[in-house]
């Protein structure tokens, strides 16, 4: 049976997308490439490979979720020197954790994935860049106000890697 690697997370909007951006480019002195703009997010919960059934079922389970909209401050970088990810985490959000639980739960309770680590939201801007990348001036702080989560498809093509929502869900009050 056919599986694809999937995870359920936040996409960012355009004017953070170029927050990030700019700042990279003009304060941030790197070695390698930063991750695809196009594939930046933060994760609520990994799900590895998934088959058809299976995703179906998510699918329902996120649609039944309720939660309000809500915002996420970004205003600061940190990066994990064992596997070189350097990265974004948002101020707490106790919104964001009540999200990302029952996400991560059900991952564990059907045994697709069980994270090791306790969750740590975050937006990756290198992977496996050792040493740390010098920031030399901080970053603008940000406001990321999140309406929808995502159920994401990770795939390669010839382009690179891709992240393709192939369900969205929204939040309402």
């Amino acid at each position: 049976m056919a599986t694809r690697r999937l995870f359920f997370g936040i996409g960012l909007d355009e004017q953070a997308t170029s927050t990030i951006q700019q700042w990279l480019s003009r304060s941030v002195a790197h070695h390698q490439p930063p991750t695809l703009a196009r594939n930046w997010h933060i994760t609520l919960a990994f799900l590895a490979q998934v088959d058809t059934p299976t995703t179906d079922a998510l699918i329902e389970f996120a649609e039944q979720l309720k939660g309000a909209p809500f915002e996420l401050q970004f205003s600061q970088s940190g990066y994990w020197a064992h596997n070189g990810i350097f990265y974004l985490p948002p101020a707490p959000s106790d919104a964001l954790g009540s999200l990302a639980a029952p996400l991560r739960a059900l991952s564990e309770q059907w045994q697709l994935y069980t994270n090791p680590y306790p969750y740590s939201p975050h937006i990756t801007l290198f992977r496996n860049h050792k040493p740390t990348p010098q920031v030399r001036a901080p970053m603008t702080p940000f406001t990321l106000t999140v309406t929808k989560f995502h159920l994401y498809h990770s795939h390669s093509s010839q382009d690179g890697l891709h992240y393709t929502p192939i369900a969205s869900f929204g939040l309402s009050a």
